[in-house]
């Protein structure tokens, strides 16, 4: 008893060791059976509703009365768009079915049902397949909410930001210009020594002016010490410190003086507030279009760089300017009671600013509640078949998840900590690291781990509920973040200008360090303007910090997987690779080789025959079997673009345990990729949609057909995997798969 009221009120239930966190999991799966090292893992990879369908598939194959294979996973492990239907399956193992029986992994109470139900030539139906299936557009779901109250959302997130920022600048404003920091000073100097005449500027920019010619100064002194003394390497580092500063400061300085000459450029109020207006209005049309998931994934060129140059510039110095114009007419129309009014608006900024909760006031609450209703329905929804609000999944706390009879298979929800701020240089150049949303902790390398129960727990907050931790999860658009930590919405000029018109799926969360936790709920200023809009302290040590789409750190939810040295892993791969790149297995496979030490190497071998006899002939089960065309000759398959196979089988090496023994494990690697023997209807989808199986990710508006055309392509893909691969002879393999 005293052990659980020491639990109960003095335990943070912080720690640094992942092995602590891993130690309670597999105790919390097994019981008193908690040194069990056979693990097996599902993995479903990121790839919005695209993934979701695939990924569904592939659970029904597994779920089969033929294969029996779910209901031996330990481990679910999803990430991005695999979340949708991964954590659609942690609810429903929670909540039972609609017919009031619980629900399992076992074919006979699985909730998605298994092949064939919810066709009309089974006479069963599914409800929850039906329910799905029939709104896989779930961002335009009717009843009122379609693309246009989508649109409105993201006009009213940009609204809302500009207005607090333009108000912000507007308040300093009108004290830049009541200290005469807007008057034009003419140099005595200057006209003394007869060299300008009539030169008159405001002290900002005569402040440049000074601090140019100190920089100029400061050079010419620095090249001088070099030469006679030298300067030592902490001086260096202090010296390029100080020049770095000057420089911003200067342009600074320039671009908050010019404001002044460019508003009295126009003639008349209506031409100075179009001017300013314009420029907001091309900085704002970029950045909308910066919102694509695609973009994320992709290199900047040169052209896209300068178009991203121009639009932050545009809608800064739009916003500058517009706020230097409300402050004059501010003052003009508040005299003689300049103050008293001064305070109401900077009371009002500071209303809207600080009082406004960034993860309500954006995209990132649209977006969860869109995915809510989908994945995780009230059952009377899904008995009606009726879109409607998903109240009971609004306050599912994840800690409540994975009980009961149905703790496996255990949910790795995982998502991204944005880290380019970090002082460790590993974090800064991946742009963030692995962090953990799961039943028992929450938390990553970088931040350390703390229990689900006590994490995010304030008056204000009732902790992370499972909807919230898909969303996160699946937050593929986001400042300072790229898919694998890289592409254009990684450029910090980029991130500026999304910030600026809160355009982000990502959540600011509080520091699972009690010792640096927050204290208030995230808003424009804290930690919008410093973290956000200026772009600093995205940092592990902050009392906020800003999650995002897992794929932006590792995008086949194997990352994890791995970490826990599981034996058996098969990972659902539904990302979009139209070029067959394999870039997300490449950066999975790097990183838990540099983390982790464990080797994946694809030379796994396999009997060409059936049965298994002819031991002497084989061949490998490689990445190239799964490449468009691999199937051989034919017309056929040269019009579709036929791969061998649609899975692949890798061998896992991971580092050797303490005393000396090396374990080895098993990757079964799935792609979205067309095989032979597939259905008509899925051939004739490809005929009509070209891009097919690799639609693009900007696309999460699926009907029926599309749905069914990726669902129905995992379901095939593996229910031939399973068939094949019981003659293979791999480490752990009969863990999952019946090999007598």
């Amino acid at each position: 008893m005293a052990d659980k009221e020491n639990t109960n009120k003095n335990d943070t239930g912080f720690t640094h060791y992942w092995r602590k966190v891993t130690e309670e999991e597999r105790k919390h799966i097994f019981g008193d059976d908690n040194t069990k090292n056979d693990l097996t893992g599902f993995a479903i990879s990121g790839g919005g509703i695209r993934s979701a369908s695939f990924g569904l598939g592939v659970m029904q194959a597994l779920a089969s009365k033929e294969a029996r294979i779910l209901e031996k996973i330990d481990y679910l492990s999803t990430v991005s768009g695999g979340g949708y239907i991964g954590s659609s399956l942690t609810w429903f193992l929670k909540k039972g079915l609609p017919d009031d029986k619980p629900a399992g992994t076992q074919p006979d109470n699985f909730p998605f049902g298994s092949k064939g139900e919810g066709s009309k030539e089974s006479g069963k139906r599914n409800a929850i397949l039906d329910f799905i299936r029939q709104h896989g557009n779930y961002l335009n779901p009717g009843y009122g909410i379609n693309i246009i109250s989508l649109i409105a959302v993201v006009l009213r997130s940009m609204f809302v930001s500009l207005f607090v920022y333009l108000s912000l600048i507007t308040v300093l404003m009108i004290g830049l210009i009541k200290v005469g920091l807007f008057q034009d000073w003419r140099t005595i100097i200057f006209d003394a020594v007869n060299i300008i005449k009539n030169l008159n500027l405001n002290p900002l920019i005569w402040t440049s002016i000074d601090i140019a010619l100190l920089l100029l100064l400061l050079s010419l002194l620095f090249s001088l010490r070099t030469g006679w003394s030298g300067k030592s390497y902490k001086g260096l580092i202090r010296s390029q410190w100080r020049f770095g500063w000057g420089l911003s400061l200067l342009v600074g300085f320039i671009i908050v003086g010019s404001i002044q000459y460019a508003g009295a450029h126009f003639d008349s109020i209506w031409s100075q507030l179009l001017s300013g207006s314009g420029l907001v209005s091309i900085g704002t049309i970029i950045g909308f279009f910066q919102m694509r998931p695609e973009n994320s994934s992709k290199q900047e060129g040169k052209s896209s760089k300068l178009v991203i140059i121009v639009g932050v510039i545009a809608l800064i110095y739009g916003l500058l300017l517009l706020g230097y114009i409300f402050a004059q007419k501010f003052i003009g129309l508040a005299d003689p009671n300049l103050w008293l009014w001064y305070g109401v608006l900077a009371l009002a900024t500071i209303v809207f600013g600080g009082v406004t909760n960034l993860n309500y006031c954006g995209l990132h609450r649209m977006y969860r509640d869109r995915l809510m209703e989908l994945f995780q329905p009230n059952l009377k929804n899904v008995i009606s078949g009726h879109w409607g609000a998903a109240t009971d999944a609004d306050h599912a706390l994840i800690e409540n998840m994975c009980a009961d009879e149905n703790k496996r298979p255990y949910h790795l929800i995982n998502a991204n900590i944005v880290l380019v701020d970090s002082d460790k240089s590993k974090y800064r150049g991946r742009g963030g690291d692995s962090f953990l949303l799961s039943p028992l902790y929450c938390g990553s390398d970088a931040t350390g781990w703390r229990k689900t129960r006590n994490y995010m727990k304030s008056y204000m907050s009732r902790g992370m509920t499972l909807p919230t931790a898909m969303a996160i999860s699946g937050a593929a658009v986001n400042p300072n973040t790229g898919v694998g930590g890289k592409g254009v919405t990684r450029n910090r000029l980029v991130s500026t200008l999304m910030s600026l018109l809160n355009i982000r799926l990502g959540y600011w969360a509080s520091n699972p360090d009690p010792a640096k936790s927050r204290f208030h709920l995230p808003n424009f200023f804290s930690p919008g303007l410093w973290q956000g809009v200026f772009g600093g302290g995205l940092k592990e040590s902050k009392k906020f910090i800003e999650l995002s789409d897992g794929g932006h750190f590792e995008n086949l939810a194997l990352y994890e997987l791995i970490r826990r040295k599981t034996k058996v892993i098969i990972v659902s791969d539904g990302g979009a690779d139209p070029k067959y790149t394999f870039s997300d297995l490449a950066n999975a496979v790097e990183r838990v080789r540099v983390d982790f030490g464990a080797l994946i190497k694809f030379d796994v071998e396999k009997p060409k025959t059936d049965d298994g006899k002819n031991k002497n002939d084989v061949e490998k089960l490689g990445l190239k079997n799964l490449l468009p065309g691999s199937a051989g000759e034919g017309d056929y398959i040269k019009k579709y673009g036929l791969a061998k196979r649609g899975y692949a089988v890798a061998d896992i090496e991971y580092l050797p345990e303490t005393d000396g023994t090396v374990a080895k494990g098993t990757l079964f690697y799935i792609k979205t990729t067309l095989i032979p023997g597939l259905p008509e209807d899925i051939y004739g989808y490809k005929s009509a949609h070209p891009t097919f199986p690799d639609q693009t990710t900007a696309d999460q508006f699926f009907d029926e057909g599309q749905f069914e055309a990726y669902r129905e392509l995992g379901y095939r893909i593996t229910k031939r995997m399973i068939t094949e691969v019981k003659i293979l002879d791999c480490p752990g393999i009969q863990l999952l798969f019946d090999t007598n």
